[in-house]
């Protein structure tokens, strides 16, 4: 007994499998053409036994479901049969690529599937060529994969790297914003004293130029007052001499051989006086000039005064003494004055102006060697520099760092030392501060000199820190991702050559068109744009009657940064491709994975493992 209820248990079991398989299979057949997106819409026909066209147009029943008559303008019950001539059929291509193709195709004795699921209708019998025609897609696929895995590995590394990096210029513009506050006080400070010093050198200065003002002038009161004198003492012994002369022509009785006798002594006495008149002018126009010679030679040695001079004595030249003496001051020789006061130098003056000249001359080739040997190191590296250049003009795709602030050379600002250099600094301001008094007088010529020393370099410390600020705001306020995943393509461009031009891409900066020593710019940096999959730049150089030029670079996933390709498909409108591994995204990669698994399933029997 219970041996044949077990058995018609089983009956039922098997029973109701056949029904549900065929229903399956029933379900199957009804929904050929159907995409898997629009199942779920046929489903409802089973379930209600009507359901509307998807314009909304009509209604139709399972029955009119591809009966080969078109009820719905749209083509809605007809998905696979050819009746509607806006119908779709779907072509599932298990192992290749999905297709939709139009339903007038459909049992037209053509195989348009590579499955051949369009020629279900037995006049003609397609092969099923989606597994070696999917090959090709397969294998893109899996490299896809391979190239996705690299990239996320990369990505994770860089974007920690950007995080850490992110971390560490932000703490340096905060230290560097302190650092700006305390050194601008200190450089006020040495400004302040530096000015006060400057202040009481200019007073010294005036206060000796008064003093050799007044000497000058007491000098030439003194000459003054020696030539009246001897002017005076002339004019009397000419009255002298007019006098004698005059008595003489009164006394007529005298006699003649007296007459001669006196006459013969008076001229000889007029001659005496006037001998002995020239030579005390003589004399005294030779101390003159002996005086003159040495405040001039007093006056060359003042080294506040010889521009002056130098100035006042080119004004007298001629043109062709002035030649000589700037001739003079390139080859370190003085010029010759051929003048009746240089001939009237002694032979001790000749031999230190001689002496001087070999001196100054001396100065001259020395400092001529030494400027020669500057250029022959400059020019050794400047073609040391030339022979380690190389030229990417044979690479289709590369890339080089651009120059920036961010080589600025603050190494003598980063030293580890104890005290610090911001230290150092103050203490020695506070040691200038207390030892210097910029009111004494003379002025200390080495402690200003310090002072100044002091000031130029903690000048030259503020302006580089400033420029170093400047450069970072500028590049922290750039927008580098959701998760700083581009913060490696700061600073760096990317070239890619086409034919006779060279184009680079330079995030965060511009685009340009190089061809030769011509370069055009095809835009400046705007923005990411559709969720950091594009970059914009635009307002690049104006076409010739027409507009600026702009670039719009798509991104792709690539395990390393570089330019693919780079179009012009609209004038002055240009397009490129840029693969990065900061697209290269986990959830895009898992996606990839699931589609080869997909594929696997699809295997037909009889092929190789994938």
């Amino acid at each position: 007994m219970k041996m044949k209820i077990h058995t018609q248990s089983f009956l039922l079991f098997v029973f109701c499998s056949m029904l549900i398989l065929r229903s399956a299979v029933a379900l199957s057949e009804d929904l050929l053409g159907v995409a898997p997106q629009d199942e779920e819409y046929y489903k409802g026909l089973f379930s209600s036994g009507t359901i509307k066209c998807k314009d909304g147009s009509k209604t139709f029943t399972k029955t009119q479901l591809n009966d080969d008559f078109c009820d719905c303008s749209d083509g809605t019950d007809e998905p696979g049969t050819s009746a509607c001539p806006n119908g779709k059929f779907y072509c599932q291509n298990a192992g290749h690529t999905p297709l939709s193709i139009y339903s007038s195709r459909v049992n037209d004795g053509i195989c348009d599937c590579c499955d051949g699921s369009d020629e279900y209708n037995g006049k003609i019998k397609c092969k099923n060529t989606c597994w070696e025609a999917g090959k090709v897609a397969r294998d893109r696929l899996k490299k896809k994969i391979a190239t996705f895995h690299e990239g996320v590995a990369i990505r994770k590394r860089e974007v920690e790297e950007a995080r850490v990096s992110v971390a560490k210029d932000e703490a340096e513009l905060s230290r560097l914003k302190n650092e700006e506050t305390i050194l601008k006080g200190l450089v006020q400070q040495l400004k302040d004293r530096k000015e006060q010093i400057e202040k009481a050198e200019e007073k010294e200065r005036m206060q000796k130029e008064q003093e050799e003002k007044l000497k000058k002038e007491a000098e030439e009161a003194a000459l003054k007052e020696q030539k009246g004198e001897e002017k005076v003492n002339a004019e009397e012994q000419e009255s002298k001499e007019s006098t004698t002369s005059h008595n003489d022509n009164e006394d007529p009785n005298k006699g003649s051989v007296d007459n001669g006798v006196e006459s013969t002594h008076n001229d000889d006495d007029v001659k005496d006086a006037s001998h002995d008149n020239i030579e005390e002018k003589k004399h005294v126009e030779k101390n003159e000039e002996s005086s003159q010679h040495e405040h001039d030679h007093d006056h060359d040695h003042d080294p506040e005064n010889k521009e002056e001079e130098a100035s006042e004595d080119n004004e007298s030249l001629s043109r062709e003494e002035l030649g000589r003496t700037i001739g003079s001051r390139w080859t370190g020789k003085k010029t010759e004055h051929h003048d009746d006061h240089d001939h009237d130098h002694d032979h001790d003056h000749d031999h230190d102006d001689d002496t001087h000249e070999e001196e100054e001359y001396s100065g001259y080739d020395t400092e001529t060697e030494e400027d020669h040997r500057n250029y022959d190191e400059d020019d050794t590296e400047d073609h040391t520099n030339d022979v380690g250049d190389t030229s990417h003009d044979d690479d289709s795709s590369s890339s080089h760092k651009y120059d920036s602030d961010d080589e600025i050379d603050m190494s003598d600002m980063e030293s580890t030392s104890n005290p610090s250099w911001l230290e150092k600094i103050q203490q020695t301001v506070k040691k200038f501060l207390q030892s210097v008094n910029p009111f004494q007088t003379p002025v200390d010529t080495s402690e200003a000199e310090s002072v100044r020393k002091e000031y130029d370099d903690a000048s030259g410390k503020l302006s580089k820190i400033q420029s170093r600020i400047t450069s970072l705001t500028k590049k922290l306020g750039n927008d580098f991702g959701p998760e700083k995943e581009f913060y490696s393509l700061y600073g760096h461009c990317f070239e890619i050559k086409e034919n006779k031009y060279v184009y680079k891409v330079c995030p965060f900066k511009d685009a340009t068109q190089v061809e030769g020593h011509s370069t055009t710019t095809l835009g400046q940096w705007e923005k990411f744009d559709e969720s950091y999959r594009v970059m914009l730049f635009s307002n690049g150089d104006k076409c010739w009657n027409g507009p600026q030029r702009s670039l719009t670079v798509r991104l792709r996933c690539g395990s390393k940064v570089e330019v693919a390709d780079i179009d012009e498909p609209s004038r002055c409108e240009y397009s490129a491709l840029l693969t990065t591994p900061a697209l290269c995204q986990e959830g895009r990669l898992k996606e990839l994975q699931d589609k080869l698994e997909a594929v696997k399933m699809e295997q037909p029997q009889g092929h190789d493992e994938l």
